[in-house]
């Protein structure tokens, strides 16, 4: 974020509780993905964020685990003047509650979904509406392992040494792995179907290390009428799936994230006819656009990252694992 709002020609700050975390940062992450430090970005002392208080912020960015998301965006709306705030996903963990007076009337804070407004992904919406009558299948596949995600973070152990790796406070599948269940509630929202009316069953795999555990494979079929939903989410598979297809009568829509290094797939097999689009996108790319979405757009109760589904998110996770 922080390198993409820079490419964007945004002045920079950034703070992180942990001082060798932003060390790590400026030595190491930023130059390893970079090239170099980028010296007109701020490193702030958590302690002198008020050094700040009277500044305009475009955006306030969220990046914290996400159990401390509740408490952090209550400090920024009480102490910083801002235009829009982005909070990562997940918005919130299982075990928490938000105020549906407060999701329902924010309308300039934003969950960060990317995937949902990626040009692939609106692509595919609109196949989806334009042949929603024939469709009675949505699969949804969002399927990584520890690989991917620890490379990422090399600094970290394993998982049990981040939030990752334990339920209570935001890891396991289903909570890092979120988007699919984000993209799976738009879809059904655009065929008008409601998640809650599915009739569901489900099969979940834990691991634990002595009283700390995360769900690590999930499985979840529903019918509702006609419609059948499977979900399928993971911290096993290697290499990683991204994917989401929707079927009926002699018809399937499929949607694929990164199915090459950077490019996304959507497929059409209508009848005896294939079609395919591919979209070029970067690291750096989908971030941009997502901040630069934010920056454009006020929200609505049906935007795709406003709090509404974000919520959706989470009570659906909830439902899961009660």
């Amino acid at each position: 974020m922080s390198f993409a709002a820079h490419k964007l020609g945004f002045q920079v700050f950034i703070t992180d509780i942990n001082s060798s975390a932003l060390v790590r940062m400026k030595d190491n992450i930023y130059p390893q993905r970079y090239g170099k430090w980028e010296s007109s970005i701020v490193q702030i002392n958590y302690k002198d964020l008020n050094k700040v208080k009277n500044y305009n912020f475009d955006i306030i960015i969220i990046g914290t685990p996400p159990h401390k998301h509740k408490a952090i965006l209550k400090f920024c709306i009480d102490n910083f003047i801002y235009k829009k705030i982005l909070v990562e996903k997940p918005l919130y963990v299982y075990n928490q509650k938000l105020d549906p007076e407060f999701i329902l009337n924010n309308k300039n804070i934003f969950c960060g979904y990317n995937h949902s407004i990626s040009r692939s992904f609106q692509f595919f919406l609109k196949k989806i509406k334009k042949y929603k009558d024939q469709l009675n299948l949505i699969d949804v596949k969002w399927k990584e392992g520890w690989f991917g995600i620890l490379n990422a973070h090399h600094w970290l152990k394993n998982e049990f040494d981040s939030y990752l790796g334990n339920i209570r406070i935001g890891g396991g599948a289903l909570h890092e792995h979120s988007h699919g269940v984000h993209l799976l509630i738009i879809i059904l929202e655009n065929l008008n179907l409601d998640i809650k009316k599915f009739k569901i069953k489900k099969n979940i795999l834990f691991k634990n290390k002595q009283k700390i555990k995360y769900d690590k494979f999930c499985n979840i079929f529903g019918t509702y009428k006609s419609k059948i939903l499977q979900y399928e989410t993971d911290l096993i598979t290697f290499p990683y799936k991204k994917e989401i297809r929707l079927s009926g009568d002699n018809i399937s829509l499929s949607w694929t994230c990164s199915y090459e290094n950077g490019k996304d797939l959507v497929k059409i097999i209508n009848k005896n006819k294939i079609y395919i689009k591919k979209f070029i996108k970067t690291r750096s790319s989908e971030f941009e656009n997502e901040i630069q979405y934010i920056q454009k757009n006020r929200l609505n109760k049906k935007n795709e990252l406003s709090l509404f589904y974000a919520n959706k998110v989470i009570e659906f996770i909830k439902s899961i694992l009660k």
